[in-house]
């Protein structure tokens, strides 16, 4: 099949990529002009496009059968950037796959952020009303709706939990804390589910193989239930040290987020900690189920988080990362 990607350049991407190419499917990686590529395979077909242009994306889907929508923000300064990066964009990709005459299936990479977190260490179902608690979220469950009611073609929504692996930036910052012997948590116990990218992969390999995934939103994850001190100890084993943790009482942590989003103002830059962030991690738990992708699709994970971690950290490591 020919796949087009889009976002093919960033760590969800170029994995998804790399994944299929290696499948043997001809895949075309769709990134923005001047975008940095050096995740993706050279081998790979690479074609910038300018989102705006409808020619463009016209061009870049003739003969495409799957197109699995990727591109996106995951931080902006303002709300309105937000929604413009991450619905503006879903429509007109959206309008381009309705026009292409090739184009049958339309997947799109949501997020949890798009359901809510919850007060008790409970999983999510897909039939929960949305209620997010960022911008990122909210604009996630936005683009959502468009597809469901826009989209012309057969489409699949997923909302992966959490995704780590090589080339993931989040993490690094988990590992490099470890390393340095000190690591930050917040007060309190905190629960969520987490998926490897190549799980991830796998899942979407699933989508694309069973016609019971057509139309459907589904969550993805490894199905098991971690903590942050079961994570940091397993971040620890890998490298070998032990780091002495630090508990951020959440007062401290919400005028942090404040000083951070009056640096972004000040810069106009966006840093990682802010309100809208703070609000996603301060959340006591964010936990989904994977029961309807297990029932639907055979999703039958094999989660090996501590292998997994390991694999990561000599990524990071040979690539000079850590």
């Amino acid at each position: 099949m020919r796949i087009a990607i889009t976002g093919a350049n960033g760590f969800v991407g170029s994995n998804l990529a790399a994944h299929f190419h290696q499948l043997g499917h001809a895949v075309l990686a769709i990134v923005r002009p001047g975008a940095d590529t050096s995740l993706l395979d050279p081998a790979l077909s690479i074609l910038p496009v300018d989102y705006n242009s409808a020619s463009d994306l016209d061009a870049a889907l003739e003969g495409v059968e799957i197109l699995i929508h990727n591109a996106g923000r995951t931080r902006t300064r303002t709300f309105e950037d937000m929604v413009a990066a991450n619905v503006g964009l879903t429509r007109k990709v959206i309008e381009a796959a309705n026009r292409s005459t090739s184009c049958r299936h339309f997947l799109y990479i949501s997020s949890q952020a798009a359901s809510h977190p919850t007060l008790e260490p409970r999983e999510v179902t897909e039939e929960e009303t949305s209620a997010p608690v960022d911008w990122y979220g909210r604009s996630k469950a936005l683009a959502e709706k468009v597809i469901q009611t826009e989209c012309a073609r057969d489409w699949t929504v997923v909302r992966p939990a959490s995704v780590y692996g090589p080339g993931e930036r989040d993490f690094l910052r988990l590992f490099r804390s470890v390393k340095s012997g000190v690591s930050l948590q917040f007060s309190g116990e905190r629960h969520f589910s987490l998926i490897h990218v190549s799980e991830l992969c796998a899942f979407f390999e699933l989508c694309l193989a069973r016609k019971e995934a057509r139309n459907e939103l589904f969550f993805a994850s490894d199905g098991i239930v971690y903590d942050q001190a079961q994570l940091t100890a397993s971040v620890e084993k890998e490298l070998g040290k032990k780091a002495v943790i630090i508990k951020v009482p959440e007062p401290l942590a919400r005028v942090t987020a404040r000083a951070g989003d009056m640096v972004q103002k000040a810069t106009r830059s966006t840093g990682f900690i802010n309100t809208q962030k703070m609000n996603e991690l301060l959340a006591p738990n964010w936990l989904c189920s994977i029961q309807k992708a297990r029932s639907l699709l055979g999703w039958d994970p094999r989660p090996d988080l501590e292998s997994r971690l390991r694999e990561t950290f000599e990524w990071y490591r040979v690539k000079g990362w850590l």
